[in-house]
């Protein structure tokens, strides 16, 4: 099992009510460790300094979307390993492949529900586990 009150979560989206939604829901499960960016850029530069151990990113922002993130995150030594779980509005086949083309971790649709959020979290950690 995944003990959440050591892992620090990057929580990323451009709609401060949404990370604060999802921060609190973090902290519902334990979660005491969480950092927040509200595009791309603010993520990468949070991941390069902090190296959380998971993120939940968002994907339509501006100027820089999840998907621009994702693509330089795994490109960035260091930090290139670090799970992605995109969380979206977006649920379409071809967001979902373009998200699974990118190595992103899981996908889950707004709005979440803790107990979705708490399964996709132990799941990406766990493969992780298994895999790192």
């Amino acid at each position: 099992m995944i003990d959440f009150t050591t892992l620090t979560v990057l929580v990323v989206d451009d709609q401060e009510f949404v990370r604060t939604i999802v921060k609190s829901m973090l902290n519902q499960l334990g979660i005491i460790s969480t950092l927040e960016a509200a595009d791309g850029d603010e993520a990468l530069d949070a991941v390069v300094a902090h190296k959380p151990d998971v993120v939940i990113c968002d994907i339509q922002m501006r100027p820089t979307d999840g998907f621009c993130f994702v693509k330089k995150l795994r490109q960035t030594n260091g930090v290139s390993d670090i799970p992605v779980i995109m969380l979206t509005a977006h649920t379409d086949s071809a967001t979902s492949d373009k998200a699974h083309g990118l190595n992103i971790d899981a996908f889950i649709s707004k709005p979440v529900l803790p107990t979705t959020l708490s399964q996709t979290i132990t799941r990406v950690m766990l493969r992780r586990v298994v895999i790192g």
